[in-house]
């Protein structure tokens, strides 16, 4: 077996917490939106907000790419 399938199977094998962590980012996202409603462009904060926005999209693709991956893996076997 190689170290590439024994890390899979790792992976794949918390496939129910990728759903918690999946509804994490969700409720931070919903929170993001929140606080775009009170942060303007010319604001100190906005930088930081912007950084956020990229960091809670891209963890949201990253486990929703691995999630789907290992359905989709589990659906094979």
């Amino acid at each position: 077996m190689s170290k590439t399938t024994t890390l899979l199977d790792l992976v794949c094998a918390q496939r129910k917490q990728i759903q918690v962590i999946l509804a994490l980012i969700v409720s931070m996202g919903l929170f993001l939106l929140l606080s775009v409603l009170f942060v303007g462009p010319g604001d100190q904060s906005f930088p930081i907000l912007v950084i956020d926005i990229i960091l809670v999209i891209g963890t949201f693709i990253f486990f929703s790419v691995t999630y789907w991956f290992c359905t989709k893996r589990a659906m094979d076997n």
